[in-house]
């Protein structure tokens, strides 16, 4: 115990640096000069070997988050590299070791939350999709052990983990930090598009339209989890509101017609809740959404010309042009779930190969997390993914906090881009984000650590007050 103590005492400045600004700005630059100069090989094992030191000497999981979101950013651009990458698998041996080291010299008593039944059940679903239908060797395959056992129990060890090892801390707001490290994500997704959008600047002026990426609904996913955050910063500083509207800018600069669209809903439901909780700020609020919307109508014909490949390809998509993969996908879904109603055809089913030819080391998505639970999982699935539907929708509202109402619409914003993408079903980093969520949910649910909405709203109420009554009358 003595050594443990010297221990912490010698490591509290390095655990200091870990999970303050200055190093968020080093890691943020890092993942910035990756990303400019296409360094993602070099990136992963830089960030990789960032995370192990990290992991070995700081007690506080929560200073990983943000070196490995930006690693996984930035490997979003690496599209079918499945050859690439499988070189590098050894990195896997000294992250484990970090890992298993950090979980047994940082040892603590196993601790749960209430999720934990409902992620176990949606678990047993996931390992036995596909029962009597797919062959053994369709489950005990690499890609299938990633899929299977990640979106499975793989998950609900994730998240006995993180229940475990992430704590209330006493030094800083849980809530604060998972602000602070997504809107750093966001400000990163604007980075990228920024800097890949001045490389192809002469495409730009050539075609005076947005411009082609394989990741688009990708980083428009890592957009819509950052949304709500920068508008829950904005009841503390209204100026953050911007961010909201230029990540939501960015999304559109993407193409992504999921990101149009349920960006679009996501931002709705931001604008109508930041009125309707922060009325302190109405009036800059108001004055941001005015000034964009004149901007927009002036240049409306100019807006529209650019933008407007997305607009189209979206319309196509809805009429049920031929070349729409996904609404061939959505049709076999249902055939499917009819080939083994009670466990589904199995996530490693690739049966709908001459549909959809997925790259290596990818399932062959149904594009539609309903449609892939009914599809893979059957009614076993059915009942095991509604019941962590339930559950974590009662987590989230349980304590009506601000801070809570930003993380549930950060989670319906991947909800609705699973209904055209895969979604919550990648284990990393989409699931892993959301399950990280769901356990800092918990964790400030049970410490009281944000205020309520009445509480909230009557705060700033009497601060508004206070404020009038100290303006000096007019003779």
């Amino acid at each position: 115990m003595a050594i443990r103590e010297k221990l912490d005492s010698k490591l509290a400045p390095i655990r200091s640096f870990f999970m303050g600004k200055r190093f968020m700005i080093l890691i943020f630059i890092l993942a910035c000069v990756v990303t400019v100069f296409s360094l993602e090989t070099y990136g992963l094992i830089v960030f990789a070997g960032i995370i192990c030191i990290i992991l070995i000497l700081c007690e506080d999981l929560m200073a990983t988050t943000l070196p490995f979101l930006l690693l996984a950013m930035t490997l979003i651009k690496c599209y079918d590299s499945y050859s690439t990458f499988i070189g590098y698998v050894w990195l896997a041996f000294p992250v484990i070791g970090s890992l298993l080291f950090h979980f047994i010299f940082y040892r603590t008593k196993i601790q749960v939350g209430k999720c934990v039944w409902a992620i176990l059940a949606a678990s047993i679903a996931t390992t036995l999709g596909g029962v009597g239908f797919l062959p053994l060797e369709n489950y005990m395959s690499l890609v299938g052990f990633y899929y299977i056992f990640g979106c499975g129990f793989g998950m609900l060890l994730v998240y006995v983990l993180l229940s475990t090892y992430l704590k209330a801390s006493d030094d800083y707001s849980l809530s604060d930090k998972l602000t602070q490290i997504m809107i750093t994500v966001g400000l990163f997704g604007v980075f990228m598009i920024v800097s890949y959008y001045i490389k192809n600047i002469e495409t730009v002026i050539d075609t005076q339209s947005i411009i082609f990426m394989q990741w688009r609904n990708n980083l428009s996913t890592f957009f819509m989890f950052s949304i709500p955050f920068a508008f829950y910063k904005a009841t503390k500083h209204s100026y953050y509101a911007l961010l909201g509207f230029l990540f939501y800018g960015c999304i559109l600069l993407t193409g992504s017609r999921g990101g149009l669209v349920f960006g679009g809903i996501e931002m709705f439901i931001c604008i109508a809740l930041i009125f309707s909780i922060d009325k302190r700020h109405r009036v800059p609020y108001l004055a941001i959404i005015i000034s964009i919307s004149l901007v927009l109508l002036i240049y409306f014909q100019n807006f529209y010309s650019f933008f407007g490949q997305t607009f189209d390809r979206l319309i196509m998509g809805l009429r049920g042009n031929d070349k729409e993969v996904r609404l061939g996908l959505f049709a076999r879904a249902f055939y499917d779930f009819k080939s083994n109603p009670i466990f589904g055809t199995g996530l490693t089913y690739f049966g709908n190969r001459d549909v959809f030819h997925s790259a290596k080391f990818a399932l062959c998505w149904y594009h539609c997390e309903p449609l892939q639970i009914i599809a893979s999982f059957g009614i076993v699935g059915v009942i095991g993914y509604v019941y962590q539907g339930i559950t974590r929708l009662y987590i989230l509202f349980k304590r009506t906090t601000v801070f809570n109402i930003a993380v549930a619409v950060s989670y319906l914003g991947v909800e609705m881009m699973s209904l055209v993408n895969p979604g919550v079903f990648c284990p990393v980093p989409y699931l892993f984000l959301v399950t990280m969520f769901i356990v800092i949910v918990e964790k400030c649910n049970e410490k009281g650590e944000n205020e309520t909405i009445e509480i909230f709203r009557r705060k700033h109420r009497k601060v508004k007050e206070n404020e009038t009554k100290k303006v000096p009358s007019g003779n």
